[in-house]
């Protein structure tokens, strides 16, 4: 998990340049992109994963296109691969997120009616998803951030005025969510 997460960190600081090949198809020089030879963050990328780093170099810059006769191999711009490398990325670590909540998943499972389940909150309630992804988990976790917001001004902070100011008031019994944040947030926490 560690070196998928340290191979995504390396992916994203490849650096793609400006580069021209030759014979675009059409007797003439095309724009390309480019990766040197010697950069770090795809040699250690290519380490990490166990792939050969030429071939990653060279799937990163160029895009593959299969018709009904051929296969072609076509150059990306500059913007198009530094798109299609943040979108491997984004990828890569939604499949570990995803690997993550089914080992979670399957080590909560019981051969009984389950009773228990870990919710967020978030602004129309609690939601249970088939498949969650990272965007939904930080979308919800925010969330929960800003529910808590909520509860410290609206009820702690207000109730608190009140008893100092000796004002009779029924006091509302609010559900503090600092637990579903620690385990979120905290040291050893789900972030962590």
């Amino acid at each position: 998990m560690f070196k998928i997460l340290a191979a995504i960190l390396h992916l994203g600081n490849v650096t793609i340049r400006d580069a021209v090949t030759e014979g675009d198809g059409n007797g003439g020089d095309s724009e390309g992109s480019a990766i040197a030879a010697n950069d770090k963050n795809l040699l250690i990328l290519a380490e990490l994963l166990r792939l050969d780093a030429n071939e990653m170099r060279s799937w990163l810059c160029h895009r593959k296109i299969v018709s009904m006769r051929e296969v072609f191999f076509k150059p990306m711009t500059v913007t198009e691969a530094v798109g299609a490398r943040d979108a491997l990325a984004k990828h890569i670590y939604a499949e570990l997120f995803s690997w993550i909540v089914t080992v979670v998943n399957k080590a909560l499972e019981s051969s009984g009616t389950s009773q228990r389940f870990i919710g967020v909150l978030d602004i129309y309630g609690f939601e249970t998803f088939e498949i969650n992804s990272f965007e939904q988990f930080c979308i919800n976790y925010a969330n929960e951030k800003l529910q808590q917001q909520f509860n410290q001004h609206v009820f702690k902070l207000e109730q608190e005025e009140y008893l100092k100011e000796e004002i009779e008031w029924k006091f509302i019994d609010f559900y503090d969510n600092q637990p579903c944040i620690d385990l979120i947030e905290t040291k050893l926490g789900i972030l962590d």
